[in-house]
């Protein structure tokens, strides 16, 4: 069997033939490209500075300091960018049906980190990753390591 026809010449077939198939992929390169972005490159800046609005300047302070007190220990990881509040080094998210699946790394206070699994009634992506760090399982170290193995397992809290 042969192929008179390009790759991209099927695909747009099945795309203009399937609305809802090509939605779907359009959603898919979307949060893709929101998933790239939320990435903060600066653990000591805030992703919002310089775009007209600070959510957290009021009463966040940044990563790794104490204000007037001094600094606490941090691995000096960036945070994801929309849940840098929560200290978020990395997660997973996943929406089943309606019911939303998270697996947080969240850095702790001294220099460590920490890793939970946990599923909400379907809010908001940020939600269930607050609502994770707050109430989820925590991953053995075992666990945190298959899941984030980009993060140092030498500095896990268990």
């Amino acid at each position: 069997m042969t192929l008179d026809r390009s790759p991209e010449d099927i695909l747009r077939e099945e795309q203009e033939s399937d609305p809802e198939r090509s939605q779907r992929a359009a959603d898919h390169l979307r949060d893709v490209a929101q998933d790239r972005e939320m990435v903060t490159e600066d653990p000591e800046q805030p992703p919002t500075a310089g775009k007209g609005h600070d959510l957290h300047s009021s009463h966040c302070e940044a990563p790794g300091t104490l204000g007037a007190e001094g600094r606490r220990p941090s691995l000096g990881l960036p945070y994801i960018r929309g849940v840098e509040h929560l200290r978020v080094l990395n997660y997973n998210y996943w929406n089943a049906n309606g019911a939303g699946i998270s697996i947080v790394a969240v850095e702790g206070y001294v220099a460590d980190w920490a890793a939970y699994i946990g599923a909400d009634d379907g809010m908001r992506t940020e939600d269930c990753v607050e609502w994770t760090i707050r109430h989820g399982c925590k991953l053995s170290r075992q666990q945190a390591n298959r899941w984030f193995p980009e993060l140092p397992i030498e500095a896990y809290r268990e």
